[in-house]
């Protein structure tokens, strides 16, 4: 067999970091300790596939940046995001940083007000529950990233999506459409038309 035909596996390439290993990296980044406020969310992650010149495509996931306001009986406000960083799946390294309030995607509001909260109505349960949901989606995430590496069929949507539509932070829901709107269209359907940025 030659490289060509190959997977990246079988060439010898990198195993893509996991999704959630990804995420928790990202906060222990130069470029996010200098650039990020400790207040800051990280949102769910948008992937991107990126065109290869031979054998499997490269998937990058850009993560978007939101402020939070933790709220004293507990939980957290929410803000627009304010930036993005894309991180390449299989170095784990940041492939670019978008300051939001430069690139201006939407109309920037006169005044600080929150966008929703955090927990939302349809995390309920327990915070055991939310955790596994997330770990669950986190691990969806790794799956549909090798399917669009691999240009297979992603056998997890429906699941996906199901946990996607749970777990998304609905004040936030216009900003993520506004950053990749294929990728929610495809996972979340059509807008709704309330609340866009």
């Amino acid at each position: 067999m030659t490289d060509a035909a190959r997977t990246p596996a079988e060439a010898g390439a990198p195993s893509p970091v996991p999704t959630a290993e990804l995420l928790e990296r990202l906060r222990r980044m130069p470029l996010f300790r200098q650039l990020v406020p400790m207040e800051c969310g990280i949102g769910w992650p948008m992937p991107l596939r990126l065109k290869a010149d031979s054998g499997a495509a490269r998937v990058c996931l850009r993560l978007p940046l939101f402020g939070m306001r933790q709220l004293s009986g507990g939980g957290a406000e929410l803000f627009p995001p304010f930036a993005t960083v894309t991180l390449d799946r299989t170095t784990g390294r940041p492939m670019e940083y978008v300051d939001l309030r430069l690139t201006r995607p939407w109309a920037v509001p006169t005044d600080a007000e929150p966008v929703g909260i955090f927990p939302h109505e349809a995390v309920d349960g327990t915070v055991g529950d939310y955790r596994a949901a997330r770990t669950e989606l986190l691990a969806l995430y790794d799956e549909l990233c090798d399917s669009l590496a691999a240009r297979t069929r992603f056998e997890g949507r429906d699941r996906f999506s199901d946990l996607l539509r749970r777990l998304l932070e609905p004040g936030l829901e216009p900003y993520y459409r506004a950053l990749g709107p294929d990728f929610y269209v495809h996972f979340l359907g059509p807008a709704d038309g309330s609340g866009a940025p």
